[in-house]
This record gives structure tokens, sequence and C-alpha cells, in this order.
């Protein structure tokens, strides 16, 4: 018997460490596959591009049941378009990314008025993009800039609070593009 293996009634086995790594590595290809469900509500978002995880052809398309199954985030910031400081609720465009396995160094973020803005993956990483689904916490709709804002805290990171960064709070956000 090769050193490192072991024996139980005749039978050899790989090294427990092997094993251990072997394991691992199949748990996290397990979880990276982990298969999405279609929408059982209307659709509301549609991520397309580089993805290792979908649920229809080439695309993953999410209703709201599904974005609220992705873990919750939520602040308090003023906008340059609402007159008060206001509640957003939703989820981490990067933990959205992850759940899709998206691969790439930009994210095209399309509104249903086709107005659109590429993001930085770089910026995906580093600021907490959230993709909004509830506004003082009710469900947003279409006529009051939802279902789904693209938002980043400004009051708690002035940095944010530039032309530069209000250009990519798209509002009525549809779709997301990984390239």
């Amino acid at each position: 018997m090769k050193p490192g293996m072991s024996e139980v009634r005749g039978r050899r086995f790989l090294p427990t460490s092997v094993l251990g790594l072997l394991l691992a590595v199949w748990s996290s290809l397990l979880f990276a596959a982990d298969p999405l469900s279609p929408p059982k509500g209307r659709e509301v978002l549609t991520v397309t591009g580089n993805l290792s995880v979908t649920n229809a052809v080439n695309k993953a398309e999410f209703d709201m049941d599904m974005l609220a199954a992705l873990p919750q985030h939520e602040f308090s910031t003023h906008t340059p378009w609402t007159e008060q400081q206001h509640h957003f609720r939703g989820v981490l465009l990067s933990d959205l990314l992850r759940r899709v396995g998206a691969e790439g160094s930009e994210v095209r973020a399309v509104a249903l008025n086709d107005y659109h803005h590429d993001i930085n993956r770089e910026l995906v990483a580093e600021a907490p993009l959230l993709l909004t689904t509830h506004l003082d916490g009710k469900p947003m709709k279409i006529r009051h800039k939802g279902p789904v804002w693209l938002m980043l805290p400004l009051s708690e990171y002035p940095q944010y609070d530039t032309k530069r960064y209000h250009e990519l709070l798209i509002w009525q956000l549809k779709t997301l593009d990984i390239r």
C-alpha cells in the first residue's frame, strides 16, 4: 500500500486531506451551479450576458419574490430626485451578480425607457449599489421609479453624491447586461 493511503477491510481510500479537498471543490461547484427557478410572478429584472446560472435561454429572469429571497440590505438617504430622506431596501448588485455567476468587467444597466449606463465591476465590488425594491417600506411601482431602482447611500458616502454617480442610479431598471 502507498504511503498516505488507508485500508479498511481490504479496500484502499484516499488520504482524508485529499478527500476533504475534493469535497470542498465539489460543494463549491454545486453551490455555483445551484439552479435558478423560473419566475412565478411578473418578471421585473432580467440579467443577460456572461452568466453561469440562468433560468431561461441565455438569461436569468427575476420576479419580486426571487429578489426578496436574496440577502436584503437597507439604508436611508437623500437623493437629488426626492425632497426628503427616504428608506431604501433591496438586494446588493454584487450579491445578485454572484448568484447568477456573472463574469465580465462591466455591467450595462438599462431602464424601461432604454436609458443605460455602464458600470465597472470594480465599482460594483467596492460600492454598496442597491437594487431597491422597497421605498419607505412599500414595494416600488413603475409610476414611482420602480419596480427596481439602483441606489447608493449618498448621505453616508458623500463621495458618491456627484453627477458622475447620479448618472448610474437608474430607476425603472429592467436589464443588467454583463460584458
